[in-house]
């Protein structure tokens, strides 16, 4: 194995800061749009190795070509929509669990520094109801924000659908 490495021989590296979470999943997304997938290469290779003609894109009888391109075309925005409520869901969770644990440690830190057993009952009571109240209104807003991420999900299958009956 040695012998296959020859020495000298400089790679050439693409030198790119790493991406974060939220841009590397947009352009997974985006370029999961933007390329035909490897099957579909492979179905379409094999029809021009048998009849040597290139291969038509797939046809729906239902929609006709003009219908298949905006099924395409609304399924690319879907998958967007869908990566950033994601992204959006998913910030808002972090930042629910970081608010009760910070509220969680704050509450023990006022608990232990009572100077009486009642006023530590009397705190740990007042927090606790405190932190509950937070913890409902951050998970009123994760569903909120779930049910807009459906919503601007399905809002191009709608409008694709509603032009597709006039």
């Amino acid at each position: 194995m040695a012998e296959a490495k020859k020495a000298g021989t400089p790679r050439a590296r693409k030198q790119t800061a790493p991406k974060s979470g939220p841009e590397l999943a947009l352009e997974t997304a985006q370029s999961a749009i933007e390329s035909p997938s490897p099957a579909s290469e492979a179905v379409n290779g094999a029809r021009q190795a048998d009849g040597g003609v290139a291969a038509e894109p797939m046809q729906f009888s239902r929609f006709g070509q003009e219908g298949a391109d905006a099924l395409r075309q609304a399924m690319g925005q879907s998958v967007l929509a869908t990566a950033h409520g994601a992204l959006e869901i998913n910030d808002r969770i972090i930042a629910a669990v970081r608010d009760q644990s910070e509220a969680a440690i704050d509450l023990w830190r006022s608990a232990l520094e009572a100077s009486h057993p009642t006023e530590a009952l009397r705190v740990q009571a007042t927090g606790a109801r405190q932190a509950c109240e937070v913890a409902a209104a951050h998970w009123k807003d994760i569903a909120e924000a779930t049910a807009r991420l459906f919503h601007r999900s399905f809002e191009p299958f709608q409008t694709v659908m509603a032009d597709r009956t006039r």
